[in-house]
């Protein structure tokens, strides 16, 4: 299992401090649950927008460029070539 890292942050943490609450104050543990799925959830959309923002950018980029061809193409006319 080479290259794979397990990134424990404070959702995880909550997770996994819920089941231990769980055993003496339940209120305690609905808590912790709820905030670090709560967590999770939040952290998960903030990594999917921007990896949503990256491929837009590289769309935009891509746009640009055949624009950029498309105009120099289109600004050669036969003319100009002896």
């Amino acid at each position: 299992m080479e290259g794979f890292i397990v990134k424990i942050g404070i959702s995880e943490v909550l997770v996994l401090a819920s089941c231990i609450f769980s055993f003496s104050n339940l209120t305690l543990a609905c808590v912790s649950l709820s905030l670090g799925v709560l967590g999770g959830l939040v952290r998960y959309t903030i990594s999917y927008s921007e990896k949503q923002q990256k491929v837009k950018n590289v769309e935009n980029a891509a746009e640009n460029f055949s624009s950029i061809i498309s105009n120099i193409a289109s600004g050669i006319n036969k003319e100009n070539l002896h």
